[in-house]
């Protein structure tokens, strides 16, 4: 059971959690905990002001969040005793971060090294708190450090895990604890590497973390508890009234992930989709809900849109050849140059003599631009958006073209990718008209 920010962002919320957690204990739960709503932010941010040379505004930002989770602690905790202990904690965390934005303060240096492990804290304080008042409810919950298990590499800020190192460590110091009783509760987002180096592995990375423990140890489900009834048929904040989508199967969330959706972290469905085991998205402040299931059953159902997602701030670049040269070499020079800047390409395109690229905000598209310069002459258009169409057998939907255009009218339309994938389609449009681009399309095939 992995809960986000939101869903423990006070103390009502946290006695919300307490409860679901309460109710599922007869299915011998592990319990992921996000940092508290903002919370990773905050500690970003101090880390940047001490970075910047203004340590006071950083031991501000952190005295702040600390506030709030102490705020927390009295309202949760009400046993003298456990509400003492947590608070030793929490002073010992607070000092640690103050010697960590010290430092940074005086090298004037914040590397990612540096940032994960301020950052590590968040996760640390909100779990704490959840494990403690499973106490509070007469239930042995356990606090786990993620560092006793989740080992990592050394891709700061993005680290991967060891799976084998991860499910040994699990076997052994995570499922003596189930089989006992107890309830272990641990911490998403944060990892630790061999040397014991605290790392993170991106953010909004606490589903991953659910996936890998619920792979690891073979559960029989992951929930991931949020905000939102489960998986929609379009952003909310952009469509009105979007509908909720009851079942994915683990390509179709997969892509749906990728392209921005925001309810799943791009890695949570490949450690799922390797084990067969199914992941519910559900509501923590909705009992109702049902929410979305995504498992490796087959639907017998005609192909047929599912779910509409957008990314934001990519950019098309097209190379052609300076001359002609046979086709796979000039490819493999496209390639190679992708290769080396560590460039994650979103979706390609390619005709004889050229070749058209779709790449995210992250990347660094001066020097892209510089580097495929030496292969083929470049055009590079920026500030555009990328909508992504997603829904078993997609290729095979009669009339799915006629019906996209028809609907996006007089937008104009930089890209389109159908074909390698059999369960989601690409359109690449201006970011001016993206909103409007996703809402035409979701009347179309859902409704207004």
């Amino acid at each position: 059971m992995k809960f986000g920010g939101t869903s423990n962002q006070d103390a009502a919320a946290m006695q919300n959690v307490l409860r679901l957690v309460q109710d599922h204990l007869a299915e011998r739960p592990v319990v992921v905990i996000s940092a508290i709503a903002r919370a990773t932010n905050e500690l970003e941010q101090a880390a940047r002001l001490a970075q910047s040379g203004d340590e006071a505004g950083a031991l501000t930002v952190l005295g702040e969040l600390f506030n709030r989770h102490e705020v927390i602690c009295n309202a949760l905790i009400k046993d003298s005793g456990r509400a003492q202990s947590l608070s030793a904690v929490f002073v010992r965390y607070h000092q640690e971060l103050e010697r960590l934005v010290h430092g940074l303060s005086i090298l004037g240096e914040l590397t990612p090294r540096s940032m994960d492990a301020v950052c590590s804290y968040g996760e640390r304080l909100s779990s704490r708190l959840i494990a403690a008042g499973l106490q509070e409810r007469g239930i042995n919950g356990l606090w786990v450090d993620a560092k006793e298990f989740m080992i990592t590499d050394d891709a700061f800020g993005n680290a991967q895990p060891q799976m084998d190192i991860v499910k040994e460590n699990l076997e052994r110091k995570v499922r003596p604890l189930l089989e006992q009783g107890s309830v272990p509760v641990t911490q998403g987002f944060i990892g630790v590497t061999r040397s014991g180096l605290p790392t993170t592995m991106g953010r909004e990375s606490s589903d991953y973390t659910a996936s890998i423990i619920g792979a690891a140890m073979d559960a029989a489900k992951v929930q991931i508890w949020t905000d939102v009834d489960g998986i929609l048929t379009a952003d909310p904040s952009i469509v009105r009234k979007p509908k909720l989508v009851e079942k994915m199967s683990f390509k179709e969330a997969f892509e749906l992930s990728f392209f921005g959706a925001k309810v799943l972290h791009p890695g949570t469905m490949l450690p799922m989709l390797e084990k067969g085991i199914p992941v519910q998205i559900l509501n923590s402040k909705n009992d109702r809900s049902h929410g979305t299931t995504v498992d490796a059953s087959p639907e017998n159902r005609p192909a047929c849109v599912k779910s509409i997602a957008y990314k934001q701030g990519v950019s098309v670049v097209v190379v052609t050849p300076l001359k002609r040269v046979n086709q796979y070499l000039f490819w493999e020079g496209v390639y190679s140059v992708l290769n080396r800047q560590n460039v994650a390409v979103g979706n390609s395109s390619t005709s004889e003599y050229g070749i058209a690229l779709v790449v995210d905000a992250k990347t660094n598209v001066a020097n892209l631009e510089r580097d495929l310069a030496e292969v083929g002459s470049v055009e590079l258009t920026e500030s555009l958006g990328a909508v992504c169409l997603v829904g078993q057998g997609i290729r095979e939907q009669v009339g799915l073209l006629n019906r996209i255009f028809s609907s996006l009218g007089d937008t104009p339309v930089r890209f389109v990718a159908l074909g390698a994938s059999d369960s989601s389609m690409i359109l690449v449009v201006d970011k001016g008209v993206l909103d409007e681009a996703v809402c035409r399309l979701h009347n179309e095939f859902f409704g207004g």
